[in-house]
């Protein structure tokens, strides 16, 4: 057994086509490269991380891991580290060298540069000062990698012509889109590109483009184009080769000085130190070693509604419904609590509202922060958090 190999992890989609991307760009990550990579997913999709770590120890000495993730949140910082510690007590021959994501990188702003560039070829002429940007993430609950794509947006805007360059986010954190179109819209701009900073098509993609056609359809006096995402792009593989030479060398880091894992932050306080994350983690492998079987069907417990009326959505309904899923998934309880969109409850005025059933319970002027205490509390545990209680419905 010698030489090196590449694990190249990516998050895994329930659309194939995504898949198929990435398999794609892990073959050309070979041939440009001529070391082996065993492409894996952390969820969704197969080949698991644990199946392709096994098949790049069977043949290689060393292995480097490399985050095929734009930022380092939850799978960076948690996931694929238990994966990687389990696979060195059980090859212990291997060296297993962990990398860093994607991150900030001088390519990431010529690729982003060309794909407002490649937006713009068939639009109308306009001064780049009547342009807004607006940079589209995944969001996190991490704050440290959502602070990194205002940190890019903010380096897209450093030494260009466009008015004003704006970061938002597909869910989990705000600004969401929606939120954020209509911010820039305030500033009269005549065109807005919105540019998603994905790699590939996928369900987010998707709502994108609704969510803009939703926008254009009420600013029809405003441009809007669409970018397309970051894709298989061959500059990409200069990144992952300098992220694999830092690995092997020993010399990968990330930005750990803001971490909520290591400093408390204000929100994530109960983040210090991990535990959570590992607990989720744990769970999270045992899920993934069996795609097949992961998004196996429930029972529901709990039907919880939400109220996205013009008025709830103004006090903040639309973050809430995000963030209670993003919970609801980090405590393993997307399957057995099902969330639903509603229309005005006619209740205008105690906004946001938050209805759970067949408890018949209804929260009135619920804030991010004490969705904490409905998750753990009345979700997963059965007991009504009564300090928010509004009413309650017999069934």
């Amino acid at each position: 057994m010698n030489g090196t190999a590449i694990v190249l992890v990516g998050h895994g989609s329930r659309v194939a086509r995504a898949n198929e991307e990435f398999l794609r760009f892990a073959e050309l990550l070979h041939e440009s490269s001529g070391i082996h990579v065993e492409p894996a997913f952390v969820e969704l999709a197969e080949p698991t991380l644990p199946d392709a770590l096994q098949r790049a120890a069977a043949g290689a000495s060393e292995v480097a891991v490399l985050p095929f993730v734009l930022f380092a949140a939850s799978h960076v910082k948690s996931d694929i580290p238990l994966q990687i510690q389990v696979a060195r007590a059980r090859y212990p021959r291997v060296r297993f060298a962990e990398g860093a994501p994607i991150g900030l990188h001088p390519r990431i702003l010529e690729i982003l540069d060309d794909r407002v560039g490649e937006a713009l070829r068939t639009a109308h002429p306009r001064p780049d000062a009547g342009t807004a940007l607006l940079l589209v993430g995944r969001g996190s609950s991490d704050p440290d990698a959502n602070s990194d794509l205002v940190k890019l947006g903010r380096l897209l805007w450093e030494g260009r012509a466009f008015g004003v360059v704006e970061a938002a986010f597909c869910g989990v954190t705000r600004p969401l889109v929606p939120e954020a179109l209509r911010r820039l819209a305030r500033g009269r701009p005549r065109r807005i590109i919105v540019i998603p900073y994905l790699f590939f098509v996928g369900v987010l993609e998707a709502r994108l483009r609704s969510e803009i056609a939703e926008f254009q359809n009420g600013h029809a006096w405003i441009e809007v184009l669409m970018a397309t995402p970051i894709g298989a792009e061959p500059r990409l593989v200069d990144v992952l080769l300098a992220r694999y030479r830092e690995a092997i060398a020993g010399t990968a880091t990330m930005t750990c000085d803001l971490c909520k894992y290591k400093v408390s932050l204000a929100g994530f306080e109960d983040d210090v130190r991990g535990e959570r994350a590992l607990i989720r983690s744990i769970r999270h492998a045992s899920l993934t070693a069996a795609p097949a079987q992961s998004h196996a069907h429930a029972p529901i417990r709990k039907h919880v509604l939400v109220c996205i009326n013009t008025e709830c959505v103004a006090q903040g309904s639309a973050a809430l419904l995000s963030q209670l899923r993003h919970k609801l998934k980090d405590r393993l309880l997307e399957t057995v609590v099902q969330t639903t969109k509603t229309s005005c409850m006619r209740r205008c005025g105690d906004g946001p509202l938050l209805v759970v059933y067949p408890d018949g319970v209804w929260y009135r002027q619920v804030r991010c922060q004490d969705l904490d205490a409905i998750v753990d509390q009345h979700l997963a545990g059965g007991r009504p958090v009564g300090r928010l209680v509004d009413q309650v419905l017999a069934p």
